[in-house]
């Protein structure tokens, strides 16, 4: 089951908690809870990163997506880790995503993936748009004993690095710019599509067990024939 609790934000607007995941709390909002229609959700402001392949694991992404297939206008933002962080670029970078996808609009199936870096408003670089780059994962299974002698398991490692080619979000928050990576829902691999229409596709004829049992006895006898025809001397034995 899913609760929501009304609440009172700092600044003293009313905000709603869910106690699902980001998505249930934009499905929600959708299916009807405050009989209302949206215009615009925006999704965060994420602590952590959202950078190349983390969308596909990626809550924050995952929101705004669900409101996309809910054919309404979308963007996740993410402030990359550091140690005081006070939102406040990040909040100055979510306020101007808004404004321009509701002056421009974003076409169906189309949503932004914002990325800020870890620095103070001065310090920011600037605002670059960006593709998606190659996140490099190091997990590490780790096995550990419970009291009891069975064995149980954590993923760890180290942090997750990624390779900051020109051009992608990584390269722009390594060098202090904000990323705007633009994503759509259709995942279609183009070219993969094309050259898979070449290979064949025929499904093989339907195998029943007395079929299957059949040729089994065939192939058994074909195996004691072609030993036959090999060894002269077996009659004689």
């Amino acid at each position: 089951p899913l609760r929501v609790r009304e609440r009172t934000l700092a600044d003293g607007s009313t905000g709603w908690s869910v106690d699902g995941s980001p998505t249930d709390a934009v499905s929600l909002a959708f299916l009807g809870y405050f009989e209302i229609t949206f215009d615009l959700v925006a999704s965060g402001i994420n602590y952590g990163a959202n950078l190349g392949d983390d969308v596909t694991y990626s809550g924050t992404v995952s929101a705004a997506m669900e409101a996309v297939i809910n054919e309404c206008p979308a963007f996740a933002i993410s402030q990359e880790y550091y140690e005081h962080p006070d939102f406040l670029l990040a909040s100055r970078m979510a306020h101007l995503t808004a404004t321009n996808i509701l002056e421009h609009g974003l076409a169906p199936g189309e949503l932004l993936n914002i990325n800020v870096p870890a620095v103070a408003p001065d310090d920011c670089q600037g605002i670059e748009v960006t593709r998606m780059g190659k996140r490099i994962y190091q997990d590490e299974l780790i096995e550990r004993l419970d009291p009891r002698g069975i064995p149980y398991y954590w993923i760890g490692g180290p942090p997750p690095s990624g390779v900051a080619e020109d051009g992608t979000d990584f390269a722009a928050v390594v060098n202090k710019r904000i990323a705007i990576t633009p994503i759509h829902l259709d995942l279609t691999a183009r070219r993969l599509l094309s050259r898979l229409q070449t290979w064949d596709w025929e499904l093989p004829p339907e195998v029943t067990p007395a079929a299957a049992h059949a040729d089994t006895a065939v192939d058994a006898a074909a195996d004691e024939v072609v030993t036959a025809q090999a060894d002269p001397t077996a009659e004689r034995r």
